[in-house]
């Protein structure tokens, strides 16, 4: 079973995941509100194998910040798999720099909050 911890500010969609993510039996999902700073320190206290984090244009939630808090967790944390979650309808901008992120080695993984949570789940599961 994979710990994965969870750090998306819109309530509906990080409840919403997590529950299915804890009902679909191969993960031990943890909901954090915390601030960028404390991510990395609460991956390590949980002995996370996978963040997944929203990327929005909000400030606590940048991309910007999100790749800081990225890199920090890859020093202290280097089994952990950094995945982030974005809206491509949205923020088709944001969407397009995330996807560079990825291609640069800079995460693990992304997602567009359009796919179906059974995608979500098998793509996470084969991290």
């Amino acid at each position: 079973m994979k710990t994965i911890v969870v750090n998306i500010q819109n309530g509906l969609l990080a409840e919403a995941i997590t529950r299915s993510l804890r009902e679909s039996g191969e993960f031990k999902p943890f909901r954090i509100n915390g601030h960028s700073e404390s991510i990395p320190f609460d991956c390590e206290t949980l002995s996370a194998d996978i963040l997944l984090m929203e990327v929005s244009y909000a400030p606590s939630t940048s991309l910007e910040i999100r790749l800081n808090t990225a890199r920090e967790l890859r020093e202290n944390l280097p089994k952990c798999k950094t995945v982030m979650l974005c809206d491509e309808n949205s923020a088709p901008d944001i969407a397009r720099e995330v996807m560079l992120a990825k291609k640069d080695g800079r995460i693990d993984a992304f997602f567009f909050s359009s796919v179906t949570q059974s995608y979500l789940n098998a793509a996470l599961c084969a991290l």
